[in-house]
């Protein structure tokens, strides 16, 4: 998430390689697709063509494959994904329907981070990256919301009758602005202005929309992992790549993880606001969802979450969690309060939808406590 020079200088002297990787995940049956929709609330998996991501190395899938390349193939929320590495557009597109055109926008490559020296500006490779624009290092205060969004804007034109396509637009941005607020409450009135100030740009610009606003889980539990393995104590002592995580102590990480709660608050406030403005504009082509399956977990988390390279960004498997914990949420229509009485826990199984089923559109439902150890 931060400091990718010195972790890129370290995965070069170790040369770690990844570990191998479970058969798919995905078993589910796919039926008929149902008739295209009159409006958001209709909108089935099958619908969907253009999938779009903003975010920072996670999203970019920095060290997933445990080396130091940005494995964007394999993103949780945007990679083109494989049957033995699921990713929401891997799954999503088994689902689309013959009355739309094939689901684009996907990263297809693993790459280098571009302009090391500079992250997170410029950290788009344009002939892989289509419609994953999220930079290593992206931060909200470090202008990379504005900059991401005119690195979509760019592209938009390589996609045929966009606005008549049914699109989903996924943001997981903020890891690296609370990640060193760890002495007092963070002030979340700038990141919450840009994050609006974005949700407004989408609106003027798209219609057909689906917005997913990704909440965020316990950060002070990537610290309790890597403290309970001595290859990663020892890293951690040389690598500031999230000072409270690093080196905090009991009370800085609590200051962590209370910070990430007001994060993901605002998150809730902005799709209430986004809601409410939306049905006031008339609007029936676009939503604004808070996926709050992160929420409050981290407990039930253990290494094979984090990558072996850095003991810090999510590894294959963690990318695959929260590909599962993405689509799973998009799709817990009935009792979002209880989180579908799903947790997310490794090896979460993939929700299967049915002809009649549709993504999420109705009023902002902050979730329930995850259960005991979750």
């Amino acid at each position: 998430m931060a400091c990718l020079q010195t972790v890129f200088a370290v995965g070069v002297v170790l040369a770690v390689v990844s570990g191998s990787h479970a058969a798919s995940r995905f078993n589910c049956t796919v039926g008929a697709a149902p008739p295209l929709p009159k409006n958001i609330t209709q909108l089935h998996p099958a619908h969907v063509s253009v999938v779009m991501a903003m975010g920072d190395s996670i999203t970019a899938a920095f060290a997933a494959r445990a080396t130091v390349l940005e494995a964007r193939d394999i993103s949780w929320s945007i990679g083109v994904g494989s049957a033995d590495q699921l990713t929401l557009p891997y799954i999503m597109g088994h689902y689309t329907s013959n009355q739309v055109p094939h689901l684009a926008g996907m990263s297809t490559t693993a790459v280098l981070p571009n302009g090391i020296e500079h992250l997170p500006h410029g950290d788009y490779h344009e002939k892989t990256d289509n419609l994953n624009v999220a930079e290593s290092e992206g931060a909200v205060h470090r202008n990379s919301l504005e900059e991401q969004w005119q690195l979509l804007q760019n592209q938009f034109k390589n996609y045929p009758d966009l606005p008549s396509r049914w699109k989903v637009l996924t943001l997981w941005m903020t890891a690296n602005d609370v990640c060193d607020q760890c002495d007092h409450p963070m002030n979340t009135t700038d990141w919450t202005r840009r994050t609006d100030e974005l949700l407004y740009n989408v609106s003027k610009s798209l219609n057909n929309v689906y917005v997913n606003l990704v909440s965020t889980l316990d950060l002070s539990n990537v610290a309790r992992i890597q403290r309970s393995v001595e290859f990663c104590k020892l890293e951690h002592k040389l690598l500031n790549e999230c000072g409270c995580i690093d080196r905090g102590n009991a009370s800085k990480l609590a200051m962590l993880d209370q910070n990430v709660h007001a994060l993901n608050h605002q998150l809730h406030v902005l799709a209430e606001k986004w809601q409410t403005n939306l049905a006031a504009q008339g609007r029936t082509d676009m939503a604004v969802v808070v996926q709050s399956y992160q929420e409050g977990i981290g407990a039930s988390l253990d290494f094979r979450f984090l990558n072996d390279l850095d003991c810090f960004h999510p590894s294959a498997v963690g990318h695959e969690d929260l590909a599962i914990g993405l689509w799973n949420s998009m799709l817990c229509v009935k009792d979002r309060k209880n989180r579908c009485h799903e947790s997310f826990t490794p090896d979460l199984p993939v929700t299967c939808p049915t002809t009649d089923s549709v993504f999420y559109t109705g009023p902002d439902v902050i979730p329930g406590p995850p259960p005991k150890g979750m």
